[in-house]
């Protein structure tokens, strides 16, 4: 997965007039030990930049960034909630369920790890790598402590120590938009992130599979569908989420957004789905978790064609046409959905030798 800073803005943010000084009575950090740090980071390589003997990014470069962030967070607004509510919100958006963690995500020392780039593909890898520059690895984190998401900065990017041992904080805007908008549900958080961080948003629902907040969701689809060069495999990056276990999950929410849409959109939005050819890519799982896949977006393809058009539901059940579907679905019991043998029955001959 891989989750990006989008544009030019948020370089900006990093520059020294974006400092803001703080209380001297009110030291919030070890400053020797962020002084220290930060000289070790004069050594991080980049592309730009080799050394001799480089600096290595390590868990406690990772916990001085999540103090200073968090401070800044604070500052900013940004109220923490309670355990039991940080559960539901990571499990809800980021999919994060498991404590064992997998290539998707990692637990350790307080912090969960989103992996971004996946390098050659190993867990070693990735954890191997997990501490390096957001630029190398687009990973993300969250603090289970404090319960927030933030990434790795050099501390120079966030703060700086002034010669009487007070500090200026710099932590970026997309940062505190990010925790105020998924944690505190701040909406005017969310309205910044739409015009400054679209990245972000797009890649709450296509990579993690939030789906739950329908402004988010028909704002995503949208900007989808109006990418004549790649919305169709952007939609089914909308529509089909694979998870850690290699499972998929169907979004039928993706449909509800569409059923409640006003009259230009629907008939946008069935202009397109009449259009589509496949069907979501599901290519390395099994013929029965496929079927499914196929049989869910069959339906509610044709149950929303049908909420506006009845006379126009003949588009999607047809191309399952086939004996090993049909038994297939019988086997699962139409996957529990009242209607969906009726719905099959009646549309899968696309509409030619129906009683009268």
């Amino acid at each position: 997965m891989i989750i990006s800073c989008n544009n030019k803005e948020n370089e900006k943010k990093s520059s020294d007039n974006n400092f803001k000084k703080e209380n001297s009575q009110n030291i919030k950090f070890n400053i020797t030990k962020i002084e220290k740090h930060i000289k070790l980071q004069e050594r991080v390589e980049s592309d730009e930049d080799e050394y001799e003997n480089p600096y290595e990014l390590t868990f406690n470069d990772l916990d001085l960034c999540s103090q200073i962030i968090y401070e800044g967070l604070k500052k900013n607004g940004y109220k923490n909630i309670s355990d039991t509510q940080f559960i539901e919100k990571i499990n809800l958006i980021f999919n994060v369920n498991s404590k064992s963690g997998c290539d998707e995500y990692h637990y350790e020392n307080d912090f969960i790890t989103l992996f971004g780039y996946k390098m050659d593909g190993k867990l070693k890898t990735l954890l191997d790598n997990q501490y390096n520059t957001f630029f190398a690895t687009k990973n993300l984190f969250i603090s289970e402590k404090e319960h927030f998401l933030f990434q790795m900065f050099l501390l120079k990017e966030i703060i700086k120590i002034n010669d009487d041992n007070t500090y200026s904080l710099n932590v970026p805007e997309y940062i505190i938009a990010r925790n105020k908008y998924l944690f505190n549900d701040d909406k005017a958080s969310l309205v910044w992130l739409k015009f400054n961080d679209q990245y972000f948003l797009e890649s709450l629902v296509k990579v993690f599979g939030y789906v739950q907040d329908k402004d988010l969701l028909k704002w995503v689809l949208d900007r989808s569908l109006n990418d004549d060069e790649s919305k169709e495999e952007e939609f089914y990056k909308i529509l089909v989420t694979k998870t850690c276990d290699n499972k998929y999950i169907f979004h039928k929410e993706v449909f509800e957004v569409m059923t409640q849409a006003d009259d230009k959109s629907k008939k946008e939005y069935i202009l397109y789905l009449k259009s589509r050819t496949d069907f979501p890519k599901v290519d390395d799982a099994n013929f029965s978790d496929t079927a499914k896949i196929y049989a869910l977006y069959c339906y509610y393809a044709t149950k929303f064609t049908q909420s506006i058009d009845q006379g126009d539901v003949y588009t999607f059940f047809p191309k399952l046409n086939e004996k090993k579907y049909e038994e297939e679905f019988r086997k699962n019991n139409y996957y529990n959905i009242p209607d969906f043998k009726e719905l099959f029955e009646d549309t899968k001959n696309g509409g030619i030798g129906l009683p009268m």
